[in-house]
Protein backbone atom coordinates (compact mmCIF):
# COMPACT_ATOMS: atom_id res chain seq x y z
CA UNK A 1 0.00 0.00 0.00
CA UNK A 2 1.11 3.72 -0.75
CA UNK A 3 2.66 5.42 -3.12
CA UNK A 4 5.27 7.73 -3.47
CA UNK A 5 5.44 11.56 -4.99
CA UNK A 6 8.56 10.97 -6.21
CA UNK A 7 7.80 9.11 -9.80
CA UNK A 8 5.51 11.95 -11.23
CA UNK A 9 2.01 13.01 -10.72
CA UNK A 10 0.10 10.27 -12.47
CA UNK A 11 1.25 8.38 -9.25
CA UNK A 12 -0.10 11.19 -7.14
CA UNK A 13 -3.55 10.75 -8.60
CA UNK A 14 -3.39 7.04 -7.26
CA UNK A 15 -2.17 7.54 -3.57
CA UNK A 16 -4.54 9.94 -2.59
CA UNK A 17 -7.47 7.21 -2.63
CA UNK A 18 -4.59 4.78 -1.13
CA UNK A 19 -4.11 7.34 2.13
CA UNK A 20 -7.89 7.30 2.73
CA UNK A 21 -7.54 3.03 3.03
CA UNK A 22 -4.59 3.64 4.94
CA UNK A 23 -5.60 6.21 7.80
CA UNK A 24 -9.06 4.55 8.28
CA UNK A 25 -7.34 1.19 8.61
CA UNK A 26 -5.18 1.66 10.76
CA UNK A 27 -6.11 5.18 13.27
CA UNK A 28 -5.81 3.38 16.42
CA UNK A 29 -7.99 5.75 18.14
CA UNK A 30 -11.77 5.41 18.03
CA UNK A 31 -14.20 7.97 15.43
CA UNK A 32 -13.24 11.11 16.55
CA UNK A 33 -16.59 13.74 17.97
CA UNK A 34 -18.18 15.04 14.83
CA UNK A 35 -16.60 18.43 13.62
CA UNK A 36 -20.05 19.65 12.48
CA UNK A 37 -21.02 23.07 14.24
CA UNK A 38 -24.75 22.65 14.69
CA UNK A 39 -24.86 25.13 17.41
CA UNK A 40 -23.02 27.98 15.61
CA UNK A 41 -24.38 31.46 14.26
CA UNK A 42 -22.91 31.53 10.88
CA UNK A 43 -23.09 34.96 9.31
CA UNK A 44 -24.57 34.22 5.67
CA UNK A 45 -22.10 34.80 2.73
CA UNK A 46 -22.65 37.46 0.47
CA UNK A 47 -24.11 36.56 -3.16
CA UNK A 48 -22.25 39.50 -4.97
CA UNK A 49 -19.59 39.54 -7.31
CA UNK A 50 -15.69 39.71 -6.82
CA UNK A 51 -14.58 42.34 -5.07
CA UNK A 52 -11.03 42.28 -5.99
CA UNK A 53 -9.64 41.59 -9.49
CA UNK A 54 -7.05 39.07 -8.94
CA UNK A 55 -4.24 39.48 -11.51
CA UNK A 56 -2.30 36.01 -13.44
CA UNK A 57 0.68 34.33 -12.16
CA UNK A 58 3.73 36.43 -13.12
CA UNK A 59 6.08 35.06 -16.32
CA UNK A 60 8.28 32.36 -14.98
CA UNK A 61 4.93 30.53 -13.12
CA UNK A 62 3.99 27.28 -14.05
CA UNK A 63 1.01 27.44 -17.05
CA UNK A 64 -0.97 25.63 -14.53
CA UNK A 65 -0.70 27.41 -11.55
CA UNK A 66 -3.96 27.74 -9.52
CA UNK A 67 -5.66 31.33 -9.81
CA UNK A 68 -4.82 33.23 -6.29
CA UNK A 69 -7.79 34.07 -4.39
CA UNK A 70 -8.72 35.88 -1.41
CA UNK A 71 -10.93 33.64 0.05
CA UNK A 72 -12.40 32.97 3.55
CA UNK A 73 -12.32 29.21 2.55
CA UNK A 74 -9.62 27.21 4.03
CA UNK A 75 -7.69 24.57 1.28
CA UNK A 76 -9.07 21.02 1.40
CA UNK A 77 -6.72 20.22 -1.02
CA UNK A 78 -3.27 20.66 -2.02
CA UNK A 79 -3.84 21.09 -5.60
CA UNK A 80 -0.49 19.73 -7.89
CA UNK A 81 0.33 18.37 -11.01
CA UNK A 82 -1.36 14.82 -11.15
CA UNK A 83 -3.68 15.76 -7.98
CA UNK A 84 -6.49 18.18 -9.26
CA UNK A 85 -4.06 19.89 -11.57
CA UNK A 86 -2.93 18.29 -15.28
CA UNK A 87 0.80 17.57 -15.96
CA UNK A 88 3.68 15.90 -13.83
CA UNK A 89 6.49 16.59 -11.72
CA UNK A 90 9.68 14.27 -10.87
CA UNK A 91 11.16 16.13 -7.95
CA UNK A 92 10.02 18.07 -4.75
CA UNK A 93 11.50 21.25 -5.79
CA UNK A 94 9.40 21.44 -8.91
CA UNK A 95 6.68 21.70 -6.58
CA UNK A 96 7.49 24.18 -3.93
CA UNK A 97 5.09 27.01 -5.74
CA UNK A 98 2.06 25.06 -5.69
CA UNK A 99 2.56 24.40 -1.71
CA UNK A 100 3.73 27.92 -1.31
CA UNK A 101 0.15 28.84 -2.57
CA UNK A 102 -1.31 26.64 -0.31
CA UNK A 103 0.49 28.10 2.77
CA UNK A 104 -0.36 31.53 1.77
CA UNK A 105 -4.20 30.99 0.89
CA UNK A 106 -4.44 29.00 4.37
CA UNK A 107 -2.62 31.93 5.59
CA UNK A 108 -5.39 34.23 4.12
CA UNK A 109 -8.27 32.20 5.07
CA UNK A 110 -7.43 31.70 8.97
CA UNK A 111 -6.54 35.54 9.47
CA UNK A 112 -10.47 36.20 7.76
CA UNK A 113 -12.69 37.83 9.89
CA UNK A 114 -14.29 35.40 11.96
CA UNK A 115 -18.01 34.99 12.16
CA UNK A 116 -19.59 36.42 15.48
CA UNK A 117 -20.90 33.90 17.68
CA UNK A 118 -19.06 30.88 16.50
CA UNK A 119 -15.61 29.45 16.40
CA UNK A 120 -13.44 28.68 13.87
CA UNK A 121 -16.43 30.54 11.14
CA UNK A 122 -14.92 33.17 8.71
CA UNK A 123 -17.47 36.14 7.94
CA UNK A 124 -19.12 35.99 4.80
CA UNK A 125 -15.95 34.24 3.28
CA UNK A 126 -16.49 34.44 -0.48
CA UNK A 127 -17.03 38.14 0.41
CA UNK A 128 -13.16 39.50 -0.05
CA UNK A 129 -14.33 42.84 0.81
CA UNK A 130 -14.37 41.21 4.01
CA UNK A 131 -10.68 40.98 4.44
CA UNK A 132 -9.36 43.64 2.83
CA UNK A 133 -11.23 46.80 4.73
CA UNK A 134 -11.01 44.86 7.97
CA UNK A 135 -10.63 47.24 10.91
CA UNK A 136 -7.64 46.83 12.81
CA UNK A 137 -7.96 44.32 15.76
CA UNK A 138 -10.95 42.40 13.97
CA UNK A 139 -10.66 38.81 15.55
CA UNK A 140 -10.10 36.47 13.20
CA UNK A 141 -10.45 32.93 12.99
CA UNK A 142 -7.55 31.02 14.07
CA UNK A 143 -7.94 33.16 16.90
CA UNK A 144 -11.40 31.99 17.87
CA UNK A 145 -9.56 28.39 17.85
CA UNK A 146 -9.23 26.80 21.15
CA UNK A 147 -6.50 27.60 22.92
CA UNK A 148 -4.10 25.02 24.92
CA UNK A 149 -4.65 25.54 28.47
CA UNK A 150 -8.42 24.95 27.47
CA UNK A 151 -7.13 21.17 27.00
CA UNK A 152 -4.09 21.15 28.98
CA UNK A 153 -4.22 23.12 31.79
CA UNK A 154 -7.78 22.09 33.19
CA UNK A 155 -5.65 19.70 35.96
CA UNK A 156 -8.70 17.27 37.01
CA UNK A 157 -11.56 18.89 35.43
CA UNK A 158 -13.21 18.06 31.98
CA UNK A 159 -12.01 20.58 29.47
CA UNK A 160 -14.87 22.87 28.17
CA UNK A 161 -16.96 22.24 24.96
CA UNK A 162 -15.65 23.91 21.83
CA UNK A 163 -18.65 26.61 21.78
CA UNK A 164 -18.03 27.48 25.35
CA UNK A 165 -16.44 30.97 25.97
CA UNK A 166 -15.14 29.70 29.54
CA UNK A 167 -13.65 26.89 31.11
CA UNK A 168 -13.43 25.48 34.64
CA UNK A 169 -9.89 26.43 35.15
CA UNK A 170 -8.55 30.25 34.25
CA UNK A 171 -5.11 31.27 34.25
CA UNK A 172 -5.98 34.55 35.37
CA UNK A 173 -8.36 35.05 38.02
CA UNK A 174 -8.42 38.92 37.59
CA UNK A 175 -8.67 38.03 33.83
CA UNK A 176 -11.71 38.84 31.47
CA UNK A 177 -13.56 35.61 30.27
CA UNK A 178 -13.07 34.76 26.60
CA UNK A 179 -10.05 37.18 26.32
CA UNK A 180 -6.06 35.95 24.64
CA UNK A 181 -4.67 35.11 28.26
CA UNK A 182 -0.41 34.79 27.53
CA UNK A 183 1.29 33.59 30.40
CA UNK A 184 4.21 35.00 31.66
CA UNK A 185 6.74 33.19 33.06
CA UNK A 186 9.03 35.10 36.47
CA UNK A 187 10.69 32.45 38.56
CA UNK A 188 9.92 28.86 37.25
CA UNK A 189 8.22 27.94 33.93
CA UNK A 190 4.23 27.69 33.95
CA UNK A 191 2.81 24.21 33.19
CA UNK A 192 2.56 26.09 29.07
CA UNK A 193 6.15 27.81 29.23
CA UNK A 194 3.99 30.42 26.72
CA UNK A 195 7.01 33.12 26.84
CA UNK A 196 9.42 30.07 26.29
CA UNK A 197 10.43 28.59 22.79
CA UNK A 198 10.18 24.77 22.65
CA UNK A 199 12.62 23.66 24.36
CA UNK A 200 14.42 26.83 24.39
CA UNK A 201 14.81 30.38 25.90
CA UNK A 202 12.72 33.27 25.95
CA UNK A 203 12.92 36.00 23.36
CA UNK A 204 13.76 39.53 24.23
CA UNK A 205 12.55 42.13 21.43
CA UNK A 206 14.45 45.45 20.87
CA UNK A 207 12.20 47.56 23.51
CA UNK A 208 13.43 45.01 26.17
CA UNK A 209 9.99 43.18 25.89
CA UNK A 210 9.83 39.42 26.28
CA UNK A 211 7.85 37.68 23.34
CA UNK A 212 4.66 35.77 23.98
CA UNK A 213 3.46 32.89 22.28
CA UNK A 214 0.14 30.71 22.16
CA UNK A 215 -0.88 27.51 20.68
CA UNK A 216 -4.80 26.92 19.25
CA UNK A 217 -6.23 24.09 17.56
CA UNK A 218 -9.00 23.84 15.60
CA UNK A 219 -12.72 22.29 16.40
CA UNK A 220 -11.32 19.28 14.70
CA UNK A 221 -8.40 19.08 16.88
CA UNK A 222 -9.57 20.20 20.34
CA UNK A 223 -12.67 17.66 19.86
CA UNK A 224 -10.34 14.43 19.27
CA UNK A 225 -8.25 15.22 22.11
CA UNK A 226 -11.22 16.32 24.42
CA UNK A 227 -12.61 12.97 23.16
CA UNK A 228 -16.13 11.52 23.10
CA UNK A 229 -18.77 12.76 25.60
CA UNK A 230 -19.09 10.17 28.20
CA UNK A 231 -16.51 7.93 27.06
CA UNK A 232 -13.74 8.80 29.30
CA UNK A 233 -11.10 6.45 27.93
CA UNK A 234 -11.28 8.58 24.67
CA UNK A 235 -10.43 11.96 26.82
CA UNK A 236 -6.83 11.66 25.55
CA UNK A 237 -5.71 14.84 27.57
CA UNK A 238 -5.30 12.20 30.25
CA UNK A 239 -2.01 10.62 30.31
CA UNK A 240 -3.92 7.07 31.00
CA UNK A 241 -5.58 7.46 28.15
CA UNK A 242 -2.69 8.77 25.89
CA UNK A 243 -0.08 6.42 26.59
CA UNK A 244 -1.90 3.18 25.05
CA UNK A 245 -2.27 5.20 22.26
CA UNK A 246 0.96 6.21 21.64
CA UNK A 247 2.08 2.94 21.89
CA UNK A 248 0.42 1.45 18.93
CA UNK A 249 2.15 0.72 16.09
CA UNK A 250 1.54 4.09 14.03
CA UNK A 251 0.67 6.09 17.13
CA UNK A 252 -1.87 8.49 17.07
CA UNK A 253 -4.02 9.66 13.94
CA UNK A 254 -5.97 12.73 14.20
CA UNK A 255 -8.37 13.63 11.88
CA UNK A 256 -7.30 14.49 8.18
CA UNK A 257 -9.07 16.81 5.97
CA UNK A 258 -10.17 15.35 2.89
CA UNK A 259 -10.62 17.50 -0.57
CA UNK A 260 -14.30 18.04 -1.73
CA UNK A 261 -15.36 16.71 -4.59
CA UNK A 262 -15.58 17.59 -7.38
CA UNK A 263 -12.15 18.97 -7.02
CA UNK A 264 -11.31 22.49 -7.63
CA UNK A 265 -10.14 23.57 -11.41
CA UNK A 266 -6.82 25.93 -11.69
CA UNK A 267 -9.60 28.89 -12.67
CA UNK A 268 -12.16 28.24 -10.25
CA UNK A 269 -13.26 30.45 -7.03
CA UNK A 270 -12.65 27.95 -3.95
CA UNK A 271 -16.49 27.09 -2.93
CA UNK A 272 -17.49 26.93 0.49
CA UNK A 273 -15.58 24.39 2.76
CA UNK A 274 -18.40 22.15 4.30
CA UNK A 275 -16.71 22.24 8.12
CA UNK A 276 -17.30 18.36 8.68
CA UNK A 277 -14.25 17.59 6.16
CA UNK A 278 -11.64 19.95 7.88
CA UNK A 279 -9.12 17.86 9.79
CA UNK A 280 -6.37 18.90 12.23
CA UNK A 281 -5.12 22.10 12.44
CA UNK A 282 -2.85 23.50 14.59
CA UNK A 283 -1.93 26.88 14.85
CA UNK A 284 1.29 28.65 16.74
CA UNK A 285 1.73 32.12 17.27
CA UNK A 286 4.25 34.94 18.26
CA UNK A 287 3.43 38.36 19.91
CA UNK A 288 5.08 41.43 21.21
CA UNK A 289 3.84 44.27 23.24
CA UNK A 290 3.28 47.26 21.16
CA UNK A 291 4.76 50.41 22.62
CA UNK A 292 4.91 54.03 21.90
CA UNK A 293 7.83 53.53 19.45
CA UNK A 294 6.10 50.95 17.14
CA UNK A 295 4.04 51.55 14.34
CA UNK A 296 0.46 49.70 14.35
CA UNK A 297 -0.31 50.24 11.21
CA UNK A 298 2.50 47.28 9.87
CA UNK A 299 1.05 44.61 12.51
CA UNK A 300 -2.25 42.87 13.12
CA UNK A 301 -2.84 43.61 16.47
CA UNK A 302 -4.82 42.57 19.28
CA UNK A 303 -5.73 42.80 23.27
CA UNK A 304 -4.89 40.29 25.35
CA UNK A 305 -3.67 40.05 28.99
CA UNK A 306 -0.61 38.69 30.45
CA UNK A 307 0.16 37.06 33.43
CA UNK A 308 2.49 37.17 36.14
CA UNK A 309 2.29 33.20 38.23
CA UNK A 310 4.12 34.89 41.14
CA UNK A 311 1.07 37.85 41.57
CA UNK A 312 -1.45 35.46 39.39
CA UNK A 313 -2.03 39.11 38.54
CA UNK A 314 -3.27 40.04 34.50
CA UNK A 315 -2.70 43.03 33.10
CA UNK A 316 -4.29 44.24 29.66
CA UNK A 317 -1.68 44.51 26.89
CA UNK A 318 -2.04 45.75 22.84
CA UNK A 319 0.03 42.75 21.01
CA UNK A 320 1.84 42.97 17.71
CA UNK A 321 1.59 39.33 15.72
CA UNK A 322 5.40 38.27 14.84
CA UNK A 323 5.07 34.92 13.95
CA UNK A 324 2.99 32.18 13.10
CA UNK A 325 3.47 28.17 12.27
CA UNK A 326 0.18 26.34 10.40
CA UNK A 327 0.44 23.04 10.63
CA UNK A 328 -2.34 21.18 8.59
CA UNK A 329 -3.20 17.23 8.08
CA UNK A 330 -4.39 17.10 4.80
CA UNK A 331 -4.57 14.12 2.61
CA UNK A 332 -2.67 12.80 1.21
CA UNK A 333 -0.11 14.43 3.72
CA UNK A 334 -0.13 12.04 6.43
CA UNK A 335 2.77 13.96 7.82
CA UNK A 336 0.81 17.12 8.08
CA UNK A 337 1.95 20.81 5.83
CA UNK A 338 4.19 23.10 7.66
CA UNK A 339 3.54 26.40 6.91
CA UNK A 340 5.48 29.26 8.59
CA UNK A 341 5.25 33.28 8.00
CA UNK A 342 6.91 36.24 9.87
CA UNK A 343 6.59 39.83 9.99
CA UNK A 344 8.73 41.79 7.78
CA UNK A 345 10.41 43.91 10.13
CA UNK A 346 11.56 40.96 12.52
CA UNK A 347 14.43 40.85 11.13
CA UNK A 348 17.14 42.16 8.33
CA UNK A 349 16.16 40.46 4.95
CA UNK A 350 19.12 38.06 3.81
CA UNK A 351 21.82 38.87 2.35
CA UNK A 352 21.64 38.06 -1.43
CA UNK A 353 18.76 40.46 -2.06
CA UNK A 354 19.61 42.91 -4.31
CA UNK A 355 19.61 46.04 -4.19
CA UNK A 356 18.76 45.53 -0.05
CA UNK A 357 15.14 46.82 1.14
CA UNK A 358 15.35 50.38 3.66
CA UNK A 359 15.50 49.90 7.14
CA UNK A 360 11.53 50.04 8.57
CA UNK A 361 10.64 53.13 9.61
CA UNK A 362 10.17 52.11 13.56
CA UNK A 363 13.99 49.87 13.51
CA UNK A 364 13.57 45.53 13.06
CA UNK A 365 11.71 43.99 15.98
CA UNK A 366 14.89 41.71 16.62
CA UNK A 367 17.80 43.45 15.35
CA UNK A 368 19.32 47.45 16.26
CA UNK A 369 20.02 47.36 12.51
CA UNK A 370 23.80 47.18 12.84
CA UNK A 371 26.26 44.34 13.74
CA UNK A 372 26.83 45.16 17.29
CA UNK A 373 26.73 42.57 19.10
CA UNK A 374 27.20 40.04 16.34
CA UNK A 375 25.47 36.57 16.68
CA UNK A 376 26.63 33.25 16.18
CA UNK A 377 23.92 30.71 14.89
CA UNK A 378 21.66 33.51 14.33
CA UNK A 379 21.38 35.11 17.88
CA UNK A 380 23.83 37.10 20.26
CA UNK A 381 23.10 35.54 23.55
CA UNK A 382 20.29 32.93 25.47
CA UNK A 383 18.28 34.62 28.07
CA UNK A 384 18.05 32.76 31.29
CA UNK A 385 15.16 30.94 31.53
CA UNK A 386 13.57 32.24 34.18
CA UNK A 387 12.43 35.82 33.20
CA UNK A 388 14.04 39.05 35.06
CA UNK A 389 12.83 42.30 35.54
CA UNK A 390 14.76 44.07 32.60
CA UNK A 391 16.13 41.79 30.06
CA UNK A 392 18.56 42.97 27.53
CA UNK A 393 17.45 42.56 23.57
CA UNK A 394 18.10 39.24 21.62
CA UNK A 395 19.99 40.47 18.59
CA UNK A 396 18.68 37.92 15.86
CA UNK A 397 19.69 37.66 12.39
CA UNK A 398 17.97 34.85 9.55
CA UNK A 399 20.31 32.02 9.37
CA UNK A 400 18.78 30.02 6.65
CA UNK A 401 17.40 32.23 3.80
CA UNK A 402 13.89 32.32 2.45
CA UNK A 403 13.87 30.09 -0.61
CA UNK A 404 15.02 31.44 -3.85
CA UNK A 405 14.74 28.53 -5.67
CA UNK A 406 12.91 27.23 -8.49
CA UNK A 407 14.18 30.79 -10.04
CA UNK A 408 11.56 33.15 -11.21
CA UNK A 409 9.00 30.96 -9.02
CA UNK A 410 10.29 30.70 -5.91
CA UNK A 411 9.00 31.53 -2.42
CA UNK A 412 10.65 35.13 -2.89
CA UNK A 413 8.58 35.63 -5.85
CA UNK A 414 5.42 33.98 -4.27
CA UNK A 415 5.45 36.36 -1.41
CA UNK A 416 6.17 39.25 -3.80
CA UNK A 417 2.87 38.46 -5.44
CA UNK A 418 0.77 38.03 -2.01
CA UNK A 419 2.43 41.26 -0.95
CA UNK A 420 1.29 42.97 -3.29
CA UNK A 421 -2.14 41.79 -3.93
CA UNK A 422 -2.95 42.24 -0.41
CA UNK A 423 -1.53 45.97 -0.43
CA UNK A 424 -3.79 48.36 1.83
CA UNK A 425 -3.98 45.92 4.49
CA UNK A 426 -1.66 44.75 7.48
CA UNK A 427 -0.99 41.34 5.19
CA UNK A 428 1.11 43.27 2.86
CA UNK A 429 3.89 43.19 5.88
CA UNK A 430 4.19 39.40 5.80
CA UNK A 431 6.16 36.70 4.52
CA UNK A 432 5.97 33.06 4.47
CA UNK A 433 9.84 32.14 5.57
CA UNK A 434 8.90 28.21 4.04
CA UNK A 435 7.04 25.47 3.34
CA UNK A 436 7.79 21.84 4.63
CA UNK A 437 5.87 19.18 3.37
CA UNK A 438 6.12 15.04 3.24
CA UNK A 439 7.42 14.05 -0.25
CA UNK A 440 6.62 10.41 0.49
CA UNK A 441 3.49 10.60 3.00
CA UNK A 442 1.67 7.59 4.07
CA UNK A 443 1.50 6.17 7.15
CA UNK A 444 0.40 2.34 7.63
CA UNK A 445 1.49 -1.02 6.82
CA UNK A 446 3.60 -0.77 3.72
CA UNK A 447 4.38 2.63 3.56
CA UNK A 448 7.86 3.64 4.97
CA UNK A 449 6.76 5.68 7.80
CA UNK A 450 7.86 4.37 11.18
CA UNK A 451 8.01 6.04 14.73
CA UNK A 452 11.40 6.67 15.93
CA UNK A 453 10.70 4.49 19.01
CA UNK A 454 10.50 1.61 16.36
CA UNK A 455 13.62 2.47 15.25
CA UNK A 456 13.19 4.75 12.30
CA UNK A 457 15.03 7.56 11.08
CA UNK A 458 14.32 11.49 9.99
CA UNK A 459 13.98 11.86 7.06
CA UNK A 460 13.42 8.94 5.28
CA UNK A 461 11.03 7.48 7.91
CA UNK A 462 9.06 10.65 8.43
CA UNK A 463 7.71 11.18 4.70
CA UNK A 464 11.15 12.34 3.81
CA UNK A 465 9.98 15.66 4.26
CA UNK A 466 11.21 18.65 2.15
CA UNK A 467 13.64 20.53 2.48
CA UNK A 468 15.16 18.39 4.79
CA UNK A 469 16.95 20.99 6.92
CA UNK A 470 16.48 25.09 7.52
CA UNK A 471 12.88 25.06 8.16
CA UNK A 472 12.41 27.26 10.98
CA UNK A 473 10.98 30.53 12.12
CA UNK A 474 13.25 33.19 13.76
CA UNK A 475 10.76 34.00 16.39
CA UNK A 476 10.03 30.67 17.07
CA UNK A 477 13.16 28.79 16.61
CA UNK A 478 15.35 32.03 17.52
CA UNK A 479 17.98 29.01 19.23
CA UNK A 480 17.40 26.19 16.43
CA UNK A 481 18.51 28.04 13.01
CA UNK A 482 21.34 25.98 12.62
CA UNK A 483 21.51 21.91 12.78
CA UNK A 484 24.46 22.09 15.56
CA UNK A 485 21.93 24.19 17.75
CA UNK A 486 19.06 22.25 17.04
CA UNK A 487 20.43 18.54 17.37
CA UNK A 488 18.81 17.93 20.95
CA UNK A 489 15.79 19.47 19.90
CA UNK A 490 16.12 16.96 16.52
CA UNK A 491 16.86 19.00 13.89
CA UNK A 492 16.28 22.96 12.95
CA UNK A 493 13.05 22.13 11.12
CA UNK A 494 9.31 21.65 12.01
CA UNK A 495 9.17 18.28 11.24
CA UNK A 496 12.47 17.15 11.92
CA UNK A 497 11.43 18.25 15.49
CA UNK A 498 7.80 17.02 15.74
CA UNK A 499 9.25 14.43 14.37
CA UNK A 500 10.21 13.00 17.62
CA UNK A 501 6.49 13.18 18.83
CA UNK A 502 4.94 11.08 16.17
CA UNK A 503 3.65 8.75 18.23
CA UNK A 504 1.40 11.90 19.31
CA UNK A 505 0.68 12.68 15.98
CA UNK A 506 3.45 15.08 15.29
CA UNK A 507 2.18 17.05 17.94
CA UNK A 508 4.31 18.21 21.42
CA UNK A 509 1.29 20.18 22.76
CA UNK A 510 -0.07 16.38 23.23
CA UNK A 511 2.78 14.92 23.87
CA UNK A 512 4.29 16.92 26.90
CA UNK A 513 1.01 18.39 28.40
CA UNK A 514 -1.10 15.52 28.29
CA UNK A 515 -1.46 15.16 32.65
Amino acid sequence: MGTTLTHSGRASLIFLGVTLITFASFSCQPSPPSNANQNARVETAAPSPAQIVIPPWPTGFPSNMPLAAVSGNIPQQVLLPGLGLPGTFSTPLEIRPYFDYFSWESFIALNWPAATGARGVPNQPNNSSVFLNAAAGTPVVWGTYKDSFDLFGQKDQRPSPWESNTSPISPCANGQPGAKTLIFVSKGNTPLMETKQAFSFPLVDQQGNYVYYDIRYDQAQYNFIRGQEGQPSTYLYLLKNLAPAENAQFGVQMPMTTAPSPAPTPSATPAPSPASTLGSIMVKAAWRIKTDKDDASRFYTTAAQTLDPQTQKCTPVTVLLVGLHIAHKIDPFTEWVWSTFEQVDNVPPDADIKPQPPVPPNGYSFNNGTTNPSTTGGYSYKPAVAATPSPSPVQVTRVNPIPSTPAGQSTREVNAFYQQLLKGTVWQYYQLVVTQWPFNPGIGQGNPYMLMENGGVYPQNAGSAFPVNGAVNTTMETYFQTQNDAAGAGGNSCMSCHYRAGQSDFSWGLNRRAH
